[in-house]
């Protein structure tokens, strides 16, 4: 089948059409000056206020990384048991004002998981576990750092003597895509599950841990529980 062929005219209609049209824009911008100009200063705004916002978040972030870092020396320093630590309370107190002055940066966030875990250390469970229940909603696109707190809100349930509820974070830190603490909370589970009298799902966790983290010190652990090699 032939191609039609294309005449001259209508090759040159097409810029014709072209430059019509520009010229017309042309026009539209000149009679609508003012509302541009307005326009290209909201942009103009917008971009330097975004710029400004990203600006005050680097330096706030950098000056909490600075502050933290403090923060984490002091509670290094803490003994072991925490609860008769006499700088226990002053590291508190540091933490919390430090997660209120920094809210929204990655070390207040990260700041508020350690202020749950010395709540918890000193033997409040209730205010470790309120405190871990917020820092929840701040990780919940990171795994890892989900696990530890699921971890740590299923030990303060265990603390309140819960051991149902405390079940149900452990059995989320299992479900979850890190491996970190997963072989503890498997073993735990095993412990419940024995306790309230169901054998065979405590064998089913245990076994659990040999096939999946066979080199943990929990796999000793199960398959001595189990009673021997399996």
């Amino acid at each position: 089948m032939a191609k039609k062929k294309i005449k001259r005219k209508e090759l040159l209609k097409e810029p014709d059409e072209f430059l019509t049209f520009s010229a017309r824009m042309l026009q539209w911008m000149a009679q609508n000056r003012n509302q541009i100009l307005w326009g290209v200063g909201v942009v103009v705004f917008i971009a330097v206020a975004v710029s400004g916002w990203m600006y005050y978040r680097k330096i706030k972030e950098d000056r909490a990384v600075a502050a933290f870092g403090k923060i984490m020396t002091a509670y290094r320093q803490m003994g072991e048991d925490a609860a008769s630590d006499p700088q226990a309370g002053r590291v508190k107190e540091m933490l919390a004002a430090f997660v209120q002055n920094y809210t929204g940066t990655g070390s207040g966030r990260m700041a508020r998981v350690l202020l749950a875990n010395l709540h918890f250390r000193t033997g409040d469970p209730d205010t470790a576990i309120m405190a871990y229940r917020r820092a929840l909603e701040d990780y919940e696109d990171h795994s890892l750092i989900q696990n530890l707190i699921l971890s740590g809100l299923g030990h303060a349930y265990l603390e309140k003597g819960q051991p149902d509820e405390a079940a149900r974070y452990f059995q989320r830190v299992v479900a979850g895509d890190a491996p970190l603490l997963k072989s503890e909370a498997l073993f735990i589970l095993a412990q419940l599950s024995g306790k309230s009298g169901n054998p065979g799902e405590a064998a089913v966790h245990l076994k659990k841990i040999l096939s999946e983290f066979p080199e943990s010190l929990h796999a000793i652990l199960a398959r001595e529980a189990l009673g021997g090699d399996k």
